[in-house]
């Protein structure tokens, strides 16, 4: 079974090789944020997934709006994180430099490690 973490791993593996390398750093740093943050709304939170809507927009609409200023600042930082995955997966004009994917990195691991910080303290 794959776990949030090994995304983690992955992208910093990748990070800097090659543009491609960094545009998929950037879609995996994302994803581990994502399904930390995923796992963490569901089991602690009590977030239920509404089927029609996107579960990704849904996911950081869930933290924006919660009352806790931290977790807002979770949501906030995941969908940084998503419109940087989502033009490194789809903006092929544009430049993914090896600076602007180690920002991205940082930040998401920054992120994941706020989560884990909140969970301890539930």
């Amino acid at each position: 079974m794959i776990h949030p973490q090994d995304f983690a791993d992955s992208a910093q593996a990748m990070l800097g090789e090659s543009e491609v390398c960094n545009r998929n750093a950037v879609s995996c740093i994302y994803y581990s944020v994502y399904h930390t943050g995923l796992k963490f709304a569901f089991n602690d939170l009590g977030f239920a997934y509404k089927t029609g809507m996107s579960l990704h927009k849904q996911l950081i609409d869930f933290f924006k709006c919660q009352d806790r200023k931290d977790l807002k600042v979770i949501g906030r930082q995941m969908e940084k994180l998503r419109n940087a995955r989502n033009e490194a997966d789809y903006a092929l004009d544009s430049y993914v430099s090896p600076e602007d994917a180690k920002l991205d990195v940082r930040l998401a691991l920054q992120t994941i490690s706020q989560i884990e910080q909140i969970q301890k303290h539930l």
